[in-house]
């Protein structure tokens, strides 16, 4: 699954590990256009256990984990490139 976030793209992929116990999470994020082209975040990974979490909560967790991480990014760029 995939959406866009302020300039950035967020792939996310959730699969059971070898075991068949906990779900394996992944979001990659990729800047599309201008100053989120050139920078670099990186991927959030999740472990969590399919006992106590399915996999739509897995899925939903980890897209917030990227989320929060683009908002810190675009908050600390913001307030860079402000004028004082």
């Amino acid at each position: 699954m995939s959406f866009e976030h302020r300039g950035f793209r967020v792939t996310v992929e959730v699969a059971p590990d070898a075991a068949d116990i906990q779900w394996q999470c992944r979001a990659a994020i990729q800047g599309l256009v201008g100053s989120t082209a050139a920078a670099h975040l990186h991927d959030v990974e999740l472990t969590v256990p399919k006992l106590k979490i399915d996999v739509l909560m897995a899925l939903s967790m980890v897209e917030h984990r990227a989320v929060a991480s683009i908002d810190e990014w675009h908050a600390a760029h913001t307030a860079a490139t402000e004028p004082a």
